[in-house]
């Protein structure tokens, strides 16, 4: 195979790649506390160091690229929709949950309670308050402040923790709005993010600007595609042209 050829489908599988994270950040559009993905790709000359999975040519060496996915952590807009149990967090942090896995956290706030009153994420997990507790609440008027203090029928029933990491953060995704450290010993430490009661924060994702990436992405690939057709048939042509001579 020539080795111009691997240039080009290194680039077709790194768009294959990327239009995965552009889909599926469409996709969550409207998941409450989504966190979108990016990618970026560095492209980089096998060689000694990086040693080529493939025979090199004889003129130059085959270009490889090296992807890197990290997640974008910016905020994403917030809506005031009116639920005591929406809660929104105005600045960095996370709120704590409980897994079966362990703790995990997230900034989706669309919270609702259980049928003991424990209050629970849409998946069902219960919200951690002050020393990991769950958070009960029975009654008809749910009041929490700034600072995470519940009150529930003017009685205090706890308070909701909001917990942040050193950054950049190293954090890795379980599921569409939870995350848990990449290092399991890392230790978080109490957040200074203020909670909005009655608001929720939506998905940071631009569905405008996702869609765009998704059209160059395509034609990034239609052209990778049309280059390695192209070397294609310059290699039938040769086999083809030499068993004439």
């Amino acid at each position: 195979m020539n080795s111009g050829m691997y240039p080009a489908v290194s680039g077709s599988l790194a768009a294959m790649r990327r239009l995965d994270v552009i889909s599926n950040n469409l996709a969550n559009v409207n998941t409450p506390g989504y966190k979108k993905d990016k990618m970026s790709f560095e492209g980089l000359l096998a060689g000694n160091v990086n040693p080529p999975a493939v025979p090199q040519g004889t003129t130059a060496d085959p270009i490889l690229q090296k992807e890197n996915i990290y997640i974008d952590y910016a905020s994403g807009p917030t809506s005031q929709s009116g639920n005591p149990l929406d809660l929104a967090l105005d600045g960095d942090g996370f709120f704590a949950v409980t897994t079966p896995e362990g703790t995990a956290y997230t900034r989706q706030g669309n919270f609702r309670t259980s049928a003991d009153g424990t209050l629970v994420t849409v998946d069902g997990y219960p919200v951690q308050g002050a020393g990991g507790t769950a958070i009960n609440i029975k009654g008809s008027r749910v009041e929490i402040d700034a600072k995470g203090a519940v009150t529930v029928d003017g009685t205090r029933s706890g308070s909701i923790s909001v917990v942040d990491f050193n950054k950049p953060y190293s954090l890795t995704k379980i599921g569409s709005a939870l995350f848990v450290p990449t290092d399991p010993q890392a230790v978080g430490q109490a957040g200074k993010a203020q909670i909005q009661q009655g608001h929720i924060e939506g998905s940071n994702v631009e569905s405008i600007s996702e869609m765009v990436q998704m059209i160059e992405t395509n034609r990034y690939f239609e052209a990778c595609s049309k280059v390695i057709k192209a070397f294609d048939d310059m290699t039938s042509k040769a086999a083809n042209d030499l068993g004439k001579v």
